[in-house]
């Protein structure tokens, strides 16, 4: 996908964020209560709409340079491939959030900063090549950190967002392979 249109892309969804933050904000953190709450029908609509949801601009900020970076590289294998990737993870993991989830709000794009880290890095593992590989390797130099946050838990930290979106990750990336 050519670079400039990638860059559009990324910064829809990062004002996307920004916007919606922004109604947060304004509303005394209305908006928060339509993140993932788990086994309540209520919370069914958190599923697609929690990636966009931050409870702060803290929260925010935290999510959105990975997010965007993570969006570019996944876009290098297309459009399509981006949102058939994005709207897997964000339906699967939201899906598994919602079922097992703690009794919280879960909101957030790490959900998907931790779904596009992992298909980014299964793409390594399930369709070998030189580019798949080099951007695993980077990836994981940038934000090899992550790993660590799926051994720890954290209070007011959505550990199922970050886990069920490495998982949904991975297995998109080996259920989305390209076969040559």
């Amino acid at each position: 996908m050519p670079f400039k249109q990638s860059l559009r892309i990324v910064a829809t969804l990062f004002f996307i964020m920004v916007a919606i933050q922004c109604i947060n904000t304004f509303t005394h953190g209305f908006v928060s209560q339509f993140g993932i709450y788990p086994r309540t029908l209520e919370g069914l609509i958190g599923i697609p709409l929690a990636p966009w949801i931050h409870h702060n601009w803290g929260h925010l900020a935290s999510n959105a340079i990975p997010l965007c970076i993570l969006s570019f590289l996944t876009l290098q294998s297309g459009l399509k491939k981006f949102a058939l990737v994005f709207t897997f993870i964000t339906l699967v993991a939201g899906s598994c959030v919602w079922l097992l989830g703690s009794s919280a709000h879960h909101a957030g794009a790490s959900l998907m900063v931790f779904g596009l880290w992992g298909y980014l890095l299964g793409l390594a593992v399930f369709q070998r090549n030189m580019k798949n590989i080099a951007i695993a390797i980077l990836v994981f130099f940038i934000y090899g950190g992550l790993a660590f946050s799926l051994l720890s838990y954290q209070p007011n930290i959505s550990w199922s967002s970050h886990f069920f979106g490495m998982v949904a990750g991975l297995l998109s990336a080996y259920l989305f392979k390209t076969h040559k």
